[in-house]
């Protein structure tokens, strides 16, 4: 299984990150047209869902979405993988040449 990591640009003072193992993925929603929304089960097993905000290239949440499927069937290269989808602390952004475009700002969102 593989494990997906996300990082907000303040992780260094705020701990604002999440890792989640792609079995924990509910979903996606475009939020606006630069702004994708990724829905995870609760580490924490409470209610409400954990969530990602994923800013990207104009209209290219398609991209975005065809990105995180492939990352959520393991195959022979992406095995349990740690995969760092979106750190916008250290600038890392995951690109699997398709031009979903992520760039800018991740927000984390996940129930203590």
């Amino acid at each position: 299984m593989n494990y997906l990591y996300f990082a907000e640009g303040t992780v260094s003072t705020t701990g604002t990150a999440a890792m989640f193992p792609a079995n924990a993925y509910l979903g996606f929603d475009a939020i606006s047209a630069t702004t994708s929304q990724l829905s995870f089960k609760a580490r924490n097993n409470e209610g409400s869902d954990d969530i990602v905000l994923l800013q990207h290239a104009s209209g290219k949440h398609l991209e975005v979405a065809e990105l995180i499927a492939s990352l959520l069937e393991p195959s022979p290269v992406t095995r349990t993988k740690f995969i760092v989808v979106a750190d916008e602390a250290n600038g890392v952004y995951l690109s699997n040449g398709n031009g979903a475009g992520l760039t800018g700002t991740v927000e984390v969102t996940t129930e203590a």
